[in-house]
């Protein structure tokens, strides 16, 4: 009888075992579908520093803070992708997808401390009638004071700094907006730099440990490949901005701060347009290292600079974001792919809403509304930038 009962778990072990190998295998199979490549090479200059003037202090690296870092976490039990994915897979046959309201977001670039209380409340009220439920605050300038000369004085403009937002945030949220804090700039994952993160996300973290209005989450936009050095060799400029995003996430820690990284249309594997490279036990696209990383983290989410004035067709804004749309469902992530259109002006024409219409526009959102809102990881869209969208007639 004993025999039985052990040849029997030995059957059930096997079995066991060879349901998971099937699932890895299959998962592995279901997210080889091919994409589509990425044959613009006008998108590897798309930013969203387009149209703003990055205080000198996020720019250029200050040698008295160049040795400050992210303190070290205890490195987590790595669990081989394909493991990760059939988990997501089996979580999700369980999960009933709940409402969501999507995002409709828009950055603000006016330097916090030159917004007047008339100011906010225009950009605001305007904002909210034309349905944005979220402003990307850029609080670059924060290092401006960070970096100053400690003593009274920057005291003093830290508190001033602290009260300018207090009060946006509390005119936003009364007007149903929430906000999120917005920093970065290209060389911000290269050495010398990771203080510049720290600063900001450290000021963010204690900002809402201590204030009645919070930040809702904050964001990165870095774009490093738009450094010199990415056009050289790649690769080790991508590892380098998936270090800087890693251990962003684990210094926000038990914090209930969303993440949201901005990213280009070329991210992804199938966009051939970036090269894999070894991260934390894995060889992937940096998008798909992205993806890993915010996924430890509730209500992430990658902005996806998809800027075309057309919808539809041939390298139009959803033809550019499906491969990244396609990876993310294929690997059952939860991270949200929000879809970001350009208004300003910028060239090439056929890049932003610029001198068309917000009609136009209006028409194109709703078809790309219209593709992906099926789509579980679809979070919504951005328009960059507030002012510039505003003004479109």
């Amino acid at each position: 009888m004993r025999k039985k009962k052990r040849f029997g778990s030995k059957i059930r072990l096997i079995f066991g075992a060879g349901g998971i190998l099937l699932l890895i295998i299959l998962v592995s199979v279901f997210n080889q579908e091919k994409g589509v490549a990425h044959t613009n090479n006008v998108d590897a200059q798309i930013s969203l520093h387009s149209k703003r003037e990055a205080p000198k202090t996020a720019v250029l690296v200050n040698p008295e803070f160049a040795g400050l870092a992210f303190p070290a976490k205890e490195s987590e039990s790595l669990i081989p992708e394909q493991l990760a994915a059939v988990g997501r897979v089996v979580i999700s046959w369980f999960e009933s997808p709940g409402e969501k309201e999507e995002e409709h977001g828009s950055w603000i670039w006016t330097p916090t401390m030159q917004m007047s209380p008339e100011y906010i409340e225009s950009i605001l009220s305007r904002s909210k009638a034309e349905g944005v439920n979220v402003i990307y605050l850029s609080i670059d300038s924060y290092l401006d004071i960070f970096t100053m000369e400690k003593g009274l004085e920057r005291e003093r403009q830290k508190q001033l700094f602290t009260d300018k937002i207090r009060y946006f945030i509390k005119s936003a949220n009364q007007k149903g907006i929430e906000v999120d804090a917005e920093a970065g700039w290209q060389n911000w994952a290269e050495a010398g730099n990771e203080y510049k993160g720290l600063a900001i996300v450290n000021f963010v973290k204690n900002f809402n440990d201590s204030e009645e209005e919070k930040f809702r989450g904050f964001q990165y936009d870095v774009e490093p490949y738009l450094l010199e050095e990415y056009k050289e060799d790649p690769a080790p400029v991508l590892k380098r901005f998936a270090t800087l995003v890693d251990k962003t996430e684990k210094f926000i820690g038990e914090s209930d701060l969303r993440f949201s990284v901005v990213v280009p249309d070329f991210f992804d594997e199938k966009d051939k347009m970036t090269p894999k490279f070894s991260y934390a036990g894995r060889r992937a696209s940096i998008f798909k290292h992205l993806l890993n990383i915010l996924e430890r983290r509730e209500n992430s989410s990658i902005i996806i600079m998809s800027y075309r004035n057309f919808a539809e067709g041939k390298d139009g804004s959803i033809e550019v974001t499906e491969n990244e749309m396609k990876t993310a469902k294929k690997g059952r992530y939860s991270t949200q792919i929000i879809v970001a259109q350009e208004v300003g002006d910028v060239p090439p024409p056929y890049i932003t809403f610029h001198n068309t219409s917000k009609t136009h526009l209006e028409q194109e959102v709703a078809k790309i509304q219209s593709a992906f809102s099926p789509s579980a990881n679809f979070g919504g869209l951005a328009i960059h930038y507030i002012n510039a969208y505003l003004d479109l007639r």
